[in-house]
């Protein structure tokens, strides 16, 4: 990507100066010649731009975005190629994104927050409504211009992420496409996405402006991976949000697609009532259609209407969504103990290396969600290694990136996490691990988690808790990627 300075020509357009970096190019705010009109232009980083089809997904994308007329959406004006390098050009917000605003000021008061996610929810709608879902919606992609007391807010970069995830959920360097602290599970597992995806993201980021955090922060993307598929959604009332806000929050960010919001719009307007203490009026809608449709229901019901209105329950009715039934090991099997007590989380989308019996499946790929055999198999597998203190085996188990939390600390690597189970071997004679009450979870991050027993020669038994979580390689061989523990005292 050319780097450029501010008096430099691209494409039509004079540069002033770089308004920005991400991860899909710079933002320059530059000058467009003919019209002297102001204007964000972005050039876009990717290493396929030497490829035709990418640059006539690229340009079909961009009619997209620029067919979606509203207040609320970012213009966008124009966009090409010069030189070999594609480009947008986009109006020229004045103002911050949520993401400054929030690292600026804190949480926001309620009021504000719900209008800030009202305002988006309605240009989600508008994109919905032309099939077009957005994949990235994160504060950083929110702008709030700086027009006085009535802030008006953009949503931006429609048909990028969804440009550069059309062939794989990977960028060429392994690199989530999206923010994994506002991506939603179904996008976490590799599965297909629509209009409920934009949904769930736009509940992070209504929890992010009123606490200041995204919902689910962790010190790596495996473990955010594992809490967003898995853990329940936190409380904003806890940092002084109203308690009524929680029940929405709770509903955006529901594990199954069809327990949120059917739209953006929905989620603002309870939001709003919420701020204010109301109940929500309006009946519910699903406005998606094309691939921002959810698919049809194939279970014998009917398809759920993709551009009707939609009567859903009220705003104090939160639908928990009900946990899928776990798989359950068997109770104290010898050479399969649970070694260490973890709280583990998990990854999804990286395809990493970690050796687990069973080798490459025939049609299988690093994205085939994992069964809950496969799980319990690596879980298995972990144990009879540690009971056999067998390091070599280990190492085949775990992913080259595997990470092992503990209280105490976190280990990186496979082989910092071998050599910190071998000096673990030196120090205690392993007898026996036994595995109870083993919990399991298939999918593209699968997840085993029980109670382990280590029985010491010499020494007294070590208890406590172990999650394991389970990704497939690149030959879609399941490996363990997160091992996370917490001994009882």
């Amino acid at each position: 990507m050319p780097a450029l300075a501010p008096g430099d020509v691209f494409g039509g357009y004079r540069i002033e100066a770089v308004a920005g970096r991400g991860g899909m190019g710079v933002v320059y705010r530059a000058v467009q010649i003919d019209l002297g009109r102001p204007v964000a232009l972005k050039l876009i980083a990717s290493d396929r731009a030497d490829d035709p089809g990418f640059r006539e997904r690229f340009q079909r994308e961009s009619r997209m975005a620029a067919a979606i007329d509203h207040p609320n959406v970012v213009p966008v004006h124009g966009a090409g190629e010069e030189d070999g390098q594609l480009y947008l050009a986009m109006r020229f917000v004045r103002g911050i994104d949520l993401h400054a605003l929030i690292a600026r000021e804190g949480r926001l008061p309620a009021m504000r927050a719900a209008a800030i996610v009202a305002q988006v929810g309605w240009a989600l709608d508008a994109a919905h409504a032309a099939g077009l879902v957005h994949r990235d919606v994160k504060p950083a992609n929110i702008l709030v211009s700086d027009s006085g007391e009535d802030e008006h807010v953009y949503l931006s970069d429609f048909g990028l992420t969804r440009l550069l995830a059309s062939d794989t959920q990977l960028t060429r360097t392994g690199e989530w496409i999206g923010t994994i602290d506002f991506s939603s599970p179904e996008q976490s597992r590799g599965e297909r996405i629509d209009a409920r995806a934009d949904v769930y993201s736009l509940g992070c980021v209504l929890f992010a402006a009123l606490t200041g955090e995204p919902p689910f922060p962790r010190a790596t993307v495996p473990v955010s991976l594992l809490a967003h598929m898995h853990d329940p959604p936190p409380l904003a009332s806890a940092a002084g949000a109203p308690p009524d806000i929680d029940r929405v929050v709770a509903r955006a960010l529901a594990k199954s697609p069809d327990d949120r919001y059917p739209s953006a719009g929905d989620l603002g307007r309870a939001a709003l009532a919420a701020a204010r203490g109301e109940p929500v009026t309006e009946s519910e809608r699903s406005v998606a259609v094309g691939s921002a449709a959810p698919r049809p229901r194939t279970n014998g019901h009917a398809a759920p209407p993709t551009a009707a209105t939609v009567a859903g329950p009220p705003m104090t009715e939160v639908r928990e969504p009900p946990p899928p039934p776990p798989r359950k090991g068997r109770r104290g099997h010898g050479r399969r103990a649970a070694a260490i007590g973890v709280a583990l989380a998990g990854l999804g989308t990286a395809a990493v290396i970690v050796g687990v019996p069973g080798g490459q499946g025939r049609g299988m790929t690093a994205t085939t969600p994992l069964s809950e055999g496969d799980v319990q198999d690596a879980a298995e597998a972990f144990a009879e290694a540690y009971e056999t203190e067998d390091t070599a085996a280990l190492g085949r188990l775990v992913s080259a990136g595997v990470e092992r939390v503990l209280p105490t600390g976190v280990a990186h690597g496979r082989d910092q996490v071998v050599a910190e189970y071998a000096r673990q071997f030196e120090d205690n004679a392993t007898e026996r691990y036994e595995l109870e009450d083993l919990e399991v979870l298939g999918g593209r991050a699968g997840r085993a988690s029980g109670d382990y027993r280590v029985t010491r020669k010499g020494g007294e038994a070590i208890e406590g808790r172990i999650v394991l979580g389970v990704v497939r390689d690149l030959r879609a061989r399941p490996r363990i990627a997160l091992i996370a523990v917490t001994p009882r005292a």
